[in-house]
């Protein structure tokens, strides 16, 4: 039973974690009404700004890759939850919210690759979390070149030239 207290407590802290991350964005995320409310003050020249910026952002498909010239983003649908391992016990629990850039000829295609993508890069953020490279992820600029270098080569090995950039957008961090 000893050997799998750690397991059956990553695994409850992740879905607390997870859980209380999807009820807080879903609390602090603007309402139709308040979007509304915003643009309400802004008269003529200015209006026809906002709606060419508008027809921009319109351009996102559902599932939140944008369909611009430059790039194009895949944006996991849940965070990474990693436990950083020393001498067999684990120390932290690291929450990460990752996006991929990817070529725009890809834009189309690159949720197929998602499930794939997500135990490559799970693989990989537990490779780094054991050997200590993870753990300084927020202390040192070298650490995140490294861990984004690491699952941008990740992403190539799946999607070909077509990834381009790792986007670290969150990092959580919570202690034994």
């Amino acid at each position: 039973m000893k050997k799998f207290l750690p397991i059956i407590i990553i695994v409850i802290a992740g879905a607390l974690g997870g859980g209380g991350g999807f009820f807080l964005k879903q609390a602090t995320a603007p309402s139709s009404t308040e979007e509304a409310a915003g643009e309400a003050p802004d008269e003529g020249h200015e209006k026809e700004d906002k709606k060419g910026k508008k027809k921009k952002k319109d351009k996102k498909s559902e599932h939140g890759a944008a369909a611009d010239n430059d790039a194009a983003y895949l944006k996991f649908g849940r965070q990474f939850v990693v436990p950083v391992v020393k001498g067999g016990a684990p120390q932290v629990m690291m929450i990460l919210e990752i996006s991929i850039e990817v070529d725009p000829s890809q834009a189309g295609d690159i949720y197929a690759f998602e499930p794939k993508l997500r135990d490559a890069f799970l693989a990989e953020l537990m490779r780094l979390g054991s050997v200590d490279i993870l753990a300084n992820i927020i202390e040192s600029p070298e650490a995140m070149a490294n861990t984004k270098s690491s699952l941008l080569n990740t992403a190539r090995t799946i999607l070909g030239d077509g990834a381009k950039d790792i986007l670290i957008l969150g990092i959580g961090i919570q202690e034994y």
